[in-house]
């Protein structure tokens, strides 16, 4: 017997092969069977994005950052004169909607299997996860800020914020931010990108530590890059790369091996680990030639969804159309913005300047 692909219809498995429609209050017991799939699948993809994204319900926000200077001059006469804490920037986070949908006739709803609408849903919740990671990396991969008319984000009774600057990662704007040791702050840029393949000779992950251990908020972090699939083999080929598959390796004068292990989050497979210290984890979800790097535990992104508990994740609606065309409906509202501009980068191989993927350019239509 098949095995149920959406949660919920473990319940089901022993009808999996009859028609529904034989089934003894087959119509609800689907139904809640694709309630139950939904309300799992809003578990375990939130905790997947949570490397990414955290959720929120506001429209905009202020980042403080950390203030930086030093002690003023005092004599046995003086008095310190009070500080104002400096540095912030706003942020702003968008919401847009997208659904799928099945249905029935009043032919077809007689002769559906269990394992049709199994597969029907399961379906429908893959499309879900598609648009999430698309409008998730759209958000990190965009390097410009855009903007969104809100019109919902104002408190009772207003209709909205109007127009709110949606923000990249750090892009060289005028945001200070800070950095390690006494360095003064300085605006940064989170885009990176170099024209020659990965190799000894041209190994981004060096750069790609001291570009994100250089900020406070990062020091002594550990470091997870999501590569390309295109880009592993040349990854695997550096000196430096150390397999996660020579764990009864110990170290040694030509060869190293790595012990510990992380989870690999929306990603696909943990390949292994850089002696500079940076997980490499394989996502096939991204474009060629990509890579984004971040800190382990501070998600860059916030994402937003509106406040009513019934508008929050996935959620399936039934609708009876016309008396014979019967829908089941899965509807979903959030968005993507960074608000941690430091917490990750974006690195392209192959390009002496970034540019912005094909299709990952915010605000996506679909």
């Amino acid at each position: 017997m098949p095995n149920a692909n959406a949660y919920g219809f473990m319940t089901l498995a022993e009808f999996y092969n009859q028609r529904i429609s034989n089934i003894n209050g087959g119509v609800q017991r689907v139904w809640e069977a694709i309630q139950m799939s939904v309300a799992e699948y809003n578990r375990v993809s939130g905790a997947t994005l949570s490397e990414f994204a955290v959720p929120t319900e506001l429209a905009m926000e202020q980042i403080e950052l950390p203030g930086d200077g030093t002690l003023q001059p005092l004599d046995e006469h003086g008095n310190p004169l009070p500080v104002v804490p400096s540095g912030n920037y706003q942020v702003a986070y968008p919401i847009q909607g997208g659904g799928t949908a099945w249905g029935d006739n009043r032919v077809s709803r007689e002769l559906m299997t269990v394992e049709e609408a199994d597969r029907f849903t399961a379906d429908s919740l893959q499309r879900d996860g598609n648009w999430l990671v698309r409008h998730a990396l759209a958000a990190i991969f965009t390097n410009t800020a855009w903007t969104f008319n809100d019109k919902s984000g104002g408190a009772f009774g207003v209709k909205g914020l109007g127009n709110i600057t949606i923000q990249p990662l750090a892009n060289n704007d005028a945001v200070k931010y800070a950095r390690k040791g006494i360095s003064a702050p300085a605006v940064d840029n989170h885009y990176l990108a170099q024209a020659d393949a990965i190799a000894n000779a041209s190994n981004p992950f060096p750069t790609i530590k001291a570009e994100l251990h250089e900020h406070p908020s990062n020091m002594n972090q550990p470091i997870v890059a999501y590569v390309a699939s295109n880009l592993v083999t040349s990854i695997q080929g550096l000196t430096e790369f150390v397999d996660k598959d020579d764990s009864d390796i110990r170290p040694g004068a030509n060869s190293d091996s790595l012990i510990g292990m992380i989870s690999a989050g929306p990603g696909d497979e943990v390949i292994g680990k850089t002696k500079s210290g940076v997980w490499i984890v394989e996502w096939g979800a991204l474009p060629s030639d990509y890579l984004i790097a971040k800190v382990m535990g501070r998600p860059p992104l916030k994402m937003r969804e509106y406040p009513a508990p019934n508008l929050k994740g996935l959620f399936p609606e039934r609708a009876d159309v016309d008396g014979n065309h019967i829908v089941r409906r899965f509807i979903r509202y959030a968005g993507f913005g960074c608000f941690d501009r430091v917490a990750a980068l974006v690195y392209q191989i192959g390009n002496g300047s970034y540019v912005i993927p094909s299709g990952f350019s915010a605000p996506l239509a679909a």
